[in-house]
């Protein structure tokens, strides 16, 4: 029997789960795989006291100790020998309290049936789960702190998950306008030389038009979905999720089953605010959910633009206000997304440093690994003009050389 994430089942059964919704990948430590897929199911979107017990303990022993019905006061007394801060956890107010209240609300999900249910369904739409170990683990979530998910339920490729290493979020309404569509088109376009990701929220209008723009110019999009993975909404975009999960990917931190309620799009907007280096809002009232992603933004420090419109457009009087009340800053081109971005660490965006020959040949590179033959193929320059240009990125301490081609430092 396992010991972490008992849960009443076998060393076998454990192997043949994780490597049914694993996605064919070797797992190092099996049950923190299952138990972070367990906590998936058992919380909801945000459940802070849940982030706290699994950062004091990880997954897997906060899990066991849940299931063991742990009094109060053993945790304390685990919290002391480990010298890890009880007065942090007594900031919910009373532990106890809060230790009951968070079970109540678990109880009914601390089931293996439950939690077997969502991962056949997840097999059954080719999916897969990744945590916080999984080596394409999105970094940035961990700027959420005890809000960040305890895992991602995907469908689609790999490769663009690990691609949000490098992304956008843009964001609007659902009532777009023929402006905004344009506007958004154009921004997304501006992206194209330089890679980056799209990530949005799947929904009608902006949302929408975001993902198929960056479909239409050869970017991986991100659809980032309220609910569980086999419930995609809204249903009249479902040719366009299709074509989301063969180009990109659909994620969601919710299992199969889970109805996309208004709180589960409340909390999926700090999932796409955290995702981007930058998020823009494209048209949006007051009171919409694009600025509430907005404001998710702003407060884990992401920049944040926003596009103005016509001054007699409602619709656009969000963006108004996030451009006069906050620290956005307006967006009129692909230009000034550039710069935006650019204010984002790690991001060499139009460095005056950077000449024509160190500019295409860190486009090839981008935040993943090139040799030198995918260098000069894809950059269309001589062996000695790549080597011109890498020598320059490497003076500039951007690049370096490994085992396997070219990446960032």
């Amino acid at each position: 029997m396992v010991n972490a994430a008992d849960l009443k089942i076998s060393d076998d059964y454990l192997a043949e789960v994780v490597e049914r919704i694993s996605g064919g990948l070797e797992v190092a430590d099996k049950a923190e795989f299952f138990a972070s897929l367990a906590w998936s199911v058992i919380c909801e979107p945000g459940d802070s006291f849940a982030g706290k017990l699994i950062a004091a303990l990880g997954p897997d022993e906060a899990l066991a100790l849940e299931l063991e019905a742990t009094s109060a006061l053993r945790y304390r007394e685990i919290f002391e020998s480990r010298d890890l801060d009880w007065v942090e956890m007594l900031s919910f107010g009373r532990f106890e309290r809060s230790l009951l209240e968070a079970r109540e609300r678990w109880k009914s999900r601390i089931s293996l049936s439950v939690i077997d249910k969502a991962i056949s369904e997840m097999t059954q739409h080719n999916g897969f789960f990744i945590y916080e170990s999984s080596f394409e683990w999105p970094e940035a979530l961990a700027d959420l702190g005890d809000f960040a998910p305890r895992g991602l339920w995907v469908r689609g490729s790999r490769q663009a998950i690990e691609s949000l290493n490098k992304s956008v979020s843009i964001v609007g309404s659902r009532m777009a306008s023929s402006y905004g569509q344009f506007a958004t088109s154009e921004l997304v376009s501006e992206l194209a030389s330089h890679k980056f990701t799209i990530v949005s929220g799947g929904a009608y209008g902006i949302d929408a038009m975001a993902h198929r723009s960056a479909l239409a110019v050869g970017l991986p999009t991100i659809a980032v979905m309220a609910g569980g993975l086999d419930r995609l909404y809204p249903s009249g975009n479902a040719e366009l999720f299709k074509q989301i999960e063969r180009e990109g990917a659909l994620i969601s931190e919710m299992p199969p089953g889970a109805e996309p309620t208004k709180w589960r799009f409340l909390q999926r907007n700090r999932l796409i605010a955290a995702l981007g280096a930058a998020t823009v809002v494209v048209e949006a009232n007051p009171r919409s959910g694009a600025v509430s992603t907005a404001n998710r933004a702003l407060e884990i420090g992401r920049p944040l633009g926003a596009v103005p419109g016509p001054i007699n457009s409602a619709g656009s009087d969000g963006c108004h206000r996030l451009i006069r009340e906050t620290e956005a800053q307006l967006i009129s081109s692909g230009q000034d997304l550039l710069e935006l971005l650019g204010q984002q660490q790690g991001f060499y965006l139009d460095s005056p440093g950077l000449g024509a020959l160190e500019t295409r040949v860190l486009d090839v590179i981008g935040f993943g690994i090139a040799g030198m033959e995918q260098i000069r193929s894809e950059a269309g320059l001589t062996r000695e003009e790549a080597r011109t240009g890498l020598s320059g990125l490497v003076l500039l301490g951007i690049v370096e050389q490994n085992a396997e081609g070219w990446a960032r430092v």
